[in-house]
């Protein structure tokens, strides 16, 4: 456990770097979700920002060929892969609590009352999101490098688009987010626990493809 946290501990210290820039996509969700005058959507943008944050990561350890570090350290690779997606997990908590906090403030600023089935419906979209989007980009960034791969990681949300027509050309999309509103209005407790719980499942299985990728991969 130590070795993995040790690794997790490298990406950090690769990604201090990169503050700057996460400081200002933060700031860029913020305007979005201000010009929109919906909170909601400057929740999601953060989000999706956080997803390019986690993967910077690899940029990072390319350019400055770091990576070979790892094949001198007392690391084996599968330690460095969960390294990997503890940080992942990590920037992802990180950002969807930005994003909640964020969020509720602009709805104060703006006077918008999202409501608390929004407010967690979005939170838990949102943490979602950023599992099912860095679960797809990891296995490819591990497979072919982030200067390689990076508009393949653009798949995740062509998917969303394509299931958003897929959905909407069956004609009930309204009747069934309806009746998902009625399930889970007086159980709104149910929504960050399910949005966590998803995204951990879609990390997991990000993992062990990662792992499968990597650990047959010459570094």
């Amino acid at each position: 456990m130590n070795r993995i946290l040790a690794a997790t501990k490298l990406d950090f210290l690769a990604g201090k770097s990169m503050l700057r820039m996460i400081s200002f996509l933060v700031l860029v969700g913020v305007a979005i979700g201000a010009v929109a005058h919906g909170p909601e959507y400057g929740m999601m943008f953060i989000m999706v920002f956080g997803v390019t944050s986690s993967g910077s990561v690899f940029s990072v350890h390319e350019k400055s060929s770091s990576d070979k570090l790892y094949g001198i350290l007392p690391l084996k690779k599968s330690e460095m892969i969960l390294g990997r997606y503890l940080y992942a997990l990590i920037i992802g908590v990180a950002y969807v609590l930005v994003s909640g906090i964020l969020g509720f403030v602009l709805s104060k600023i703006m006077g918008v009352d999202m409501g608390a089935l929004t407010y967690w419906a979005t939170i838990a979209i949102a943490f979602l999101y950023f599992g099912f989007a860095t679960g797809i980009a990891y296995p490819i960034y591990f497979k072919f490098t982030f200067a390689k791969a990076y508009v393949f990681t653009m798949i995740p949300m062509y998917v969303i688009v394509v299931l958003f027509l897929v959905l909407t050309r069956k004609g009930n999309l309204a009747g069934d987010l309806g009746r998902l509103a009625d399930f889970f209005a007086p159980r709104v407790y149910l929504l960050p626990i399910f949005g966590v719980l998803g995204g951990l499942i879609l990390l997991s299985v990000s993992a062990l493809i990662a792992n499968l990728i990597y650990t047959r991969k010459e570094i």
